[in-house]
């Protein structure tokens, strides 16, 4: 059974950095080698085709900020 991650509150005027964020999701970039897989960070060519498609470029800048955090935080679980 999958664990249960804790909630947390979005404040309105970051929604829409939060949707970018999660409808790029899947657009990270990796360099595999021996030791394993490691993100580098987002592919910014998808990722421009998902923020225009989703009339959300406007949220770029903050999308880099997440991006840095996540990749921090990625760091930390290895």
């Amino acid at each position: 059974e999958p664990e249960e991650l804790p909630a947390f509150e979005v404040w309105e005027p970051n929604w829409p950095s939060m949707l970018a964020f999660l409808a790029c999701e899947t657009q990270w970039r990796f360099a595999v080698g021996m030791g394993g897989a490691t993100r580098l960070g987002l592919d910014y060519p998808s990722v421009d085709v998902a923020l225009r498609r989703l009339d959300l470029d406007h949220t770029f800048a903050d999308l880099q900020i997440m991006e840095r955090a996540a990749l921090t935080a990625f760091g930390e679980q290895a």
